[in-house]
């Protein structure tokens, strides 16, 4: 496991300093990729299917996220306390389970559309990201993305919706649920909700 993120993450608030102008630039081209991907899978989602759609969002969403700074961040103080096989373990039901989240819920097309709106420079090294999911007759849907430059890449850190930070439901089930029945417990929990989301989405024969 790299020491980057252990000694350089946890949490990402020793850096400080304003973002430069470009930066922006460069942070927004992760998220609109992202963004784009989401919109093409739903308009082919009944042509994709479940799988389909797991197989072309896979590559994306491995790309748009730092999966190990989010481990740090949704694992709190449980991620030192783990061996290094149980972290990657747990890095890899994680990505898993974040492709399969987007394949299962991005699952057709009614005109969907991602709009951009600001963006903030958080001081921290991170810059926040503001984005609308538009749908014809229905009421927006707020977007927010912390990203973060790791070695000079832009990459997803959180996603925020209508105010509900992702990295902040996790921390509060998996620590939870850790404190009570163990990690190994976790894990199966991560690949039963993946077996769950393939299985709900299996196409009738």
């Amino acid at each position: 496991m790299s020491s980057r993120i252990a000694a350089g993450l946890f949490l990402l608030v020793f850096t400080v300093g304003a973002i430069a102008a470009d930066s922006f630039v460069d942070a927004r081209k992760i998220v609109d990729r992202l963004n784009a991907s989401l919109i093409e899978v739903m308009k082919e989602a009944k042509k994709l299917g479940y799988q389909g759609r797991y197989r072309k969002l896979d590559p994306v969403v491995r790309e748009s996220f730092e999966f190990e700074a989010v481990s740090v961040l949704a694992l709190g103080t449980h991620w030192k306390t783990l061996e290094k096989e149980q972290k990657t373990a747990f890095m890899e039901k994680l990505t898993a389970l974040s492709v399969a989240t987007y394949a299962a819920q991005f699952n057709g097309y009614a005109g969907e559309s991602f709009r951009y709106d600001s963006e903030q420079d958080l001081k921290n090294g991170r810059v926040l990201l503001r984005y609308f999911l538009n749908a014809p007759n229905e009421k927006p849907i707020k977007f927010e993305y912390q990203v973060h430059e790791f070695n000079g890449r832009w990459q997803i850190i959180n996603i925020i919706v209508d105010g509900i930070s992702d990295v902040a439901l996790r921390k509060a089930q998996y620590t939870s649920l850790i404190d009570r029945e163990g990690f190994d417990s976790l894990l199966k929990k991560l690949s039963q909700k993946i077996s769950d989301y393939a299985n709900n989405n299996a196409t009738p024969s």
